[in-house]
């Protein structure tokens, strides 16, 4: 292959560029792929050439490589699949990507990355984020690595055969990387596959940064109507109390009901937040008795039964996502232990309420917070009663009467109107169907890409949850050496946490607004990095 000389120019096509354009056109769509027939003067005139706009790439007088952009519809794709539209993400603004030729002595990545590094400019800068494209499917190895997800059938003819596909701006980038020239200091944020805090939604966004009003006011009221109503069809919450603070507040606000009921609980701990609830018991003074296992266990539920009756428990609480490992307790053998032994039921659903359908159903006490699966902002948490609590007496702390925020208007205490209208949009603006649907499509190509590079999950099975997984980074150096190179790569993964540090432990969410076409690359990012690790 003949390399590029310092005379290489990348821009956008003049007049004096189509007799050029044409040969190359000729050369590649007639000679090289048989998609039209010869001609004699060795020059193909495209269809759409007046109303496309060119880039071209010259090694100084030589025309070496070129592509076309064609911004108005019908594309040319449009008359080969009549329901194009359906097979896009929803939400983008398409272009169309044709005739990318490069001479063949030129294709060792210069010039490729040169047209696609303008291509993704100009794109962006007329207001497109999304490339539609008919590769050859000769190339199909090259335009997967480039960032592009096919769709539909293959078009053409059996000699020329192509198949569909879209790029998006966010899967350019995080595919190619460096290849395109496109670092992850051109993003305006590298891509969020944390467990918090999560990407938001454009309608979030917006709402973040509205007027303040008052939480007296009636805006404020009808964003809390809205919460409710919307958790209620969510997940069957029949009450729900919302407070400024974290899940720890929620959960303290569930100890201090168990403690005020006086009946002992058993709690249950497979995880780092399951011996958090163990805390909030030690220090409400509840009369309980723990069921621990080793973390990324399945939780013993004959055992819970068999604890529960040897203390005639009241009260059996325990985590539902225990995000800490990535494991998915079941709610419903919780809810037949309850019932065995006429135990009440408690749940911590801070990462389950918007990962997994549910139902509340039943569950006394259960809390949630705003900057996890709900997709809104950190700040505000959530308990859900099935009954209304009995009124607090003067033994309870004003900030934990759960009594007194199923009161009145609900708002005991002052309230930020920002994070209140930040999860009443996000709880009735998300197509939970859809986002299940999507966390399980990006759950299983995380799981498929990792095990294809030599990585398994610290749980795995029906027990996994597909919102949080957990992977060993090794031990023979920081995972912040690790973090730091995904990030440089446009992956932001959870790390931090000081039970994943001790742990050597590295997680990846799909929480909030996560990006779907960066999980492929984000997984072939992540096994590259861990084996590396794991070898040193």
């Amino acid at each position: 292959m003949r390399q590029a000389s310092a005379a290489l120019t990348v821009r956008l096509a003049t007049e004096a560029d189509l007799d050029d354009i044409r040969q190359l056109n000729h050369q590649t769509f007639a000679g090289e792929i048989p998609q039209h027939a010869p001609r004699p003067d060795g020059r193909l005139v495209d269809r759409f050439e007046g109303v496309s706009t060119f880039i071209v790439v010259r090694d100084g007088d030589r025309l070496v490589g070129m592509c076309a952009l064609r911004t108005e519809r019908p594309f040319s794709l449009d008359a080969k699949l009549p329901d194009l539209d359906r097979h896009l993400p929803p939400g983008r603004t398409p272009c169309e990507i044709r005739l990318l030729a490069v001479e063949p002595e030129y294709r060792h990545g210069v010039v490729l990355r040169a047209l696609l590094t303008r291509l993704v400019e100009e794109a962006v800068t007329r207001g497109f984020d999304t490339g539609v494209i008919s590769a050859t499917t000769r190339q199909l190895k090259l335009y997967t690595h480039m960032g592009f997800v096919p769709f539909g059938p293959l078009v053409g003819t059996e000699e020329a055969a192509y198949q569909p596909m879209y790029v998006t701006k966010e899967s350019a980038v995080a595919h190619a990387g460096s290849f395109l020239g496109l670092t992850s200091e051109r993003r305006a944020e590298p891509a969020s596959f944390l467990t918090g805090p999560v990407p938001l939604s454009p309608e979030v966004r917006a709402r973040v940064v509205s007027p303040l009003r008052s939480h007296r006011s009636p805006s404020f009221a009808e964003d809390l109507a809205q919460i409710r109503r919307s958790l209620a069809a969510l997940i069957d919450a029949r009450h729900v109390a919302i407070f400024a603070g974290s899940g720890t507040l929620a959960n303290d606000a569930i100890a201090a009901q168990i403690a005020r009921d006086g009946a002992p609980a058993v709690v249950c701990s497979n995880g780092e937040l399951g011996e958090r609830l163990l805390d909030h018991a030690r220090r409400h003074g509840i009369d309980h008795e723990a069921v621990r296992v080793p973390w990324g266990s399945p939780l013993p539920m004959d055992r819970v039964v068999k604890a529960a009756r040897r203390v005639r428990a009241g009260w059996i609480w325990m985590v539902h996502h225990e995000t800490s490992t990535g494991m998915l307790n079941s709610v419903n053998a919780l809810r037949d232990a309850g019932q065995a032994v006429g135990a009440r039921l408690a749940l911590d659903a801070a990462s389950s309420v918007g990962t997994v359908p549910m139902s509340l159903r039943g569950v006394a006490l259960a809390s949630a917070v705003s900057g996890k699966a709900l997709g809104a902002v950190a700040g505000l948490s959530l308990v859900c009663c099935d009954e209304p609590p009995m009124p607090g007496d003067d033994s309870l702390p004003r900030y934990l009467d759960l009594a007194r925020y199923l009161d009145g208007d609900g708002v005991p205490y002052t309230q930020s109107s920002l994070l209140v209208g930040a999860l009443a949009t996000a709880v009735s603006s998300t197509d939970w169907p859809a986002r299940y649907a999507a966390i399980a499509r990006a759950d299983r190509v995380l799981r498929e890409r990792m095990e294809a590079g030599g990585h398994l999950p610290l749980v795995r099975g029906p027990d996994a949850s597909p919102a949080v997984a957990t992977w060993q980074a090794g031990s023979a150096r920081d995972t912040s050496e690790l973090a730091a190179r995904l990030l440089n790569a446009g992956f932001a993964l959870s790390w931090e946490s000081g039970y994943l540090r001790a742990r050597q432990w590295m997680q990846t969410a799909f929480m909030g607004a996560f990006e779907e076409d960066a999980v492929a690359p984000m997984a072939e990012h992540l096994a590259r990095v861990l084996s590396k690790s794991l070898a040193s």
